[in-house]
Parts: C-alpha cells; sequence; structure tokens
C-alpha cells in the first residue's frame, strides 16, 4: 500500500508532518492488531484530517492538505 510507505517516509522526516503521520501510524497498527473498533479507528483518523491537521498545520497549507488527503486514504481502506 503506497499510502502506508508514503506514511513512514514522513514519519522519519524531521519536519511538519511527522508527529501527525506517526499518529496515524500508530492508530492504523491498533486498528489492524485489533486493539482499535473500526468506529474507533475512523473517528481517531478524522479527526487528525478535521481538526488537528489544521491547528497544528495552519502556516503550511502543502503539509495541511498532505495530511487531510492521507487521512481520508487511510479511512478507505477500513
Amino acid at each position: 500500500m503506497d499510502v502506508l510507505k508514503e506514511l513512514i517516509e514522513h514519519a522519519g522526516i524531521d519536519g511538519v508532518t511527522a508527529p501527525l503521520a506517526n499518529e496515524m501510524i500508530a492508530i492504523r497498527n491498533n486498528y489492524e492488531t485489533g486493539n482499535l473498533s473500526r468506529e474507533e479507528y475512523e473517528y481517531l483518523i478524522q479527526e487528525i484530517a478535521d481538526v488537528r491537521a489544521q491547528d497544528e498545520l495552519a502556516s503550511d497549507e502543502v503539509a495541511c492538505r498532505w495530511v487531510i488527503s492521507t487521512a481520508n486514504l487511510l479511512l478507505s481502506l477500513a
């Protein structure tokens, strides 16, 4: 899955998207291992896309759009 590969790359980069990328990876891993229900997974990923990306990346529109589009892709994989 290309989206997961891209997330891992962003998580390893010391940039503005790294914290949210790491968080999305952790949420995805918890969902895949059964520690989160689908509803919890969708809520947490949607929260990152709807609120956190815009709050934390308000000054970087490109990064904000990347986080939102990545979150939407993760939701489509659920």
